[in-house]
């Protein structure tokens, strides 16, 4: 997606080297004190860079709709909340509006913003400012919700199918919003689906009202090729978030299985034909793009063999779990399938014929699938913070009955249904059983396990991705930066620090004094290139070409 932001590089410098000039006088307030050394939790350096950069584009360039591509695992919530808190202190809007393409998104979200948590965390709102958490309450666009609530709350979420002209509750809400609501900001969370046709109608009828509007995503270009209407103001890749000290993300080491010993085969369990992966290439294409219900499932010993191996690196993950992270997550072991029936096959494999306890997810999983794959992984204050929000949702009982359930899980399978918005750090194993082609698809699953469990240390976390040679994925671990160990087999165990990516180092100016100043391009007058309007053109094919050019 092309960055819209390039040509003001230089300029946006100097304005952030000069401590915002020419911006209203309560936004410089506001800067300094999201930069302020002593507050409670601080921002990273690129959620700062983001802030700075929404605050240039619409206040100096005059810019109403933003996008921020910032990689899975690199605190987007935080950056929505810091940009809230800019326009309610300094520009009085009130009413902002958080959309999501699907309900696991949805929920990440509502535990930031539930009861003001993030401002909080972070004091995003400086002294004085702080009675604003009252006005910032909590609204859930949802099945039996009243709209009331849209005025009551300065904050609404919703999955965007509750803003829906198809349905009787998405025609109420966004008629609420049109006729009762003066003015809103808007943060589209996931952009990248917004191209879908309906997504993009009910945006445009909310630009009437909207005065701001912030896309963010990890992945802008989708696999049909459409982007978002947005303009890019900034991109923070997985390299810019691997080359951080302390880490940001974690690294990722592959582990590709020997090929004598695991050779990959499938079965249409309809019709008994088998294929090599070889022959899966077109098959893996439609699938990706949606045009065909695939029945095809990975055949039992090659998929036990990859379990096997996976199972491996979950084990030594537990053991730098307790040697690095003073055991204070569960490392879980993350399966993406083909289709349901190879998903279903995988939990079978995984429970009876490893004794692992297993959750399937697809989009046939009830509510209660959905909750605990969100409870998956985590342990002590980070789980209790997780029931106190569940408590909230299903009661006290069945809340203490879910967290017991996701306590004994060790793995999770699905098909696609996970891909974005599922955000457990605790995934610190992948095995993949399908081929990407997709950059956006591959990129969304890995990110799965890109979030850290271990924040603020240099602690050295990494993702274990089992995944077959032959899948032909070297594109996807070159973007990554992986590091791909071959000739993998069922038993083989490596050390705890064996597989550890080499200590990052902090990169500074050795000599600032040789520093230079490279002068930004100027031309004096604009360059008069109308006498080349009348240069004829000729096309014509030239056999003896190498004589035309002598």
């Amino acid at each position: 997606m092309h960055n819209a932001f390039l040509r003001y590089e230089q300029d946006f410098k100097e304005w952030v080297e000069g401590d915002f000039p020419d911006v209203n006088p309560l936004t410089r307030d506001y800067l300094e004190h999201l930069r302020r050394p002593d507050a409670p939790r601080k921002l990273w350096n690129h959620q700062l860079e983001s802030v700075y950069r929404a605050v240039y584009s619409y206040e100096l360039l005059q810019m109403k709709k933003l996008l921020l591509n910032i990689v899975t695992g690199g605190g987007k919530t935080a950056i929505i909340g810091a940009i809230i808190g800019w326009l309610k202190v300094c520009h009085n809007i009130h009413k902002f509006l958080l959309l999501c393409p699907n309900t696991i998104v949805r929920d990440r979200l509502e535990d930031d913003f539930y009861n003001t948590k993030v401002f909080r965390d972070f004091e995003f709102l400086p002294p004085g400012t702080e009675h604003f958490k009252n006005d910032l309450g909590l609204h859930i666009l949802e099945s039996g919700s009243s709209p009331q609530g849209i005025l009551e709350n300065g904050i609404v979420l919703g999955n965007i199918h509750q803003l829906y002209q198809s349905n009787i509750s998405g025609q109420r809400n966004l008629a609420y919003i049109m006729n009762y609501v003066e003015e809103l900001a808007i943060f589209n969370d996931e952009a990248h689906n917004t191209p879908a046709t309906e997504y993009d109608n009910v945006l445009f009828a909310l630009s009437k009202k909207s005065k701001f509007r912030c896309d963010t995503t990890a992945t802008p270009d989708r696999a049909d090729g459409k982007t978002p209407d947005a303009e890019m103001i900034y991109e923070f890749n997985i390299q810019d978030a691997q080359s951080e000290v302390p880490p940001i993300i974690k690294s990722i080491v592959v582990y590709q299985p020997r090929l004598s010993s695991v050779q990959l085969t499938y079965t249409n369990p309809d019709t008994g034909e088998k294929r090599t992966v070889d022959e899966m290439d077109e098959e893996f294409e439609k699938i990706e793009k949606g045009l065909t219900s695939t029945q095809w499932v990975t055949d039992p010993e090659p998929m036990r063999k990859q379990i096997g191996i996976a199972l491996d690196r979950l084990n030594e993950q537990k053991a730098r779990a307790k040697s690095i992270g003073n055991d204070s997550y569960n490392p879980i072991l993350f399966v993406v399938g083909i289709c349901i029936k190879d998903a279903e096959q995988a939990r079978d494999i995984l429970k009876d014929g490893y004794g692992i306890n297993t959750l399937l997810v697809t989009e046939e999983s009830t509510d209660e699938e959905r909750l605990l794959a969100g409870l998956i992984g985590k342990k002590g204050q980070v789980l209790e913070e997780a029931k106190n929000l569940l408590t909230r949702k299903v009661g006290l009982s069945k809340a203490t009955q879910l967290v017991k359930e996701a306590e004994e899980l060790q793995a999770v399978v699905s098909v696609l249904m996970l891909r974005e918005g599922w955000d457990v750090p605790a995934v610190c194993v992948i095995l993949l059983l399908r081929k990407f082609s997709s950059p956006v698809y591959g990129q969304q699953v890995v990110g799965r396990g890109l979030r850290l469990n271990i924040r603020g240390e240099d602690a050295q976390e990494f993702c274990a991705i089992v995944d077959h040679e032959k899948l032909d994925h070297k594109w996807l671990w070159d973007i990554v930066g992986a590091k791909v160990k071959r000739n993998i087999e069922q038993g083989n165990l490596f050390g705890i620090e064996e597989d550890l990516p080499p200590k990052r180092k902090a990169q500074f100016v050795a000599n600032p004094d040789l520093l230079i100043d490279v002068p930004v391009p100027f031309v004096e007058e604009e360059v008069d290139f109308s006498d080349l309007l009348d240069i004829e053109v000729l096309e014509a094919d030239y056999p003896n070409w190498e004589d035309v050019i002598e």
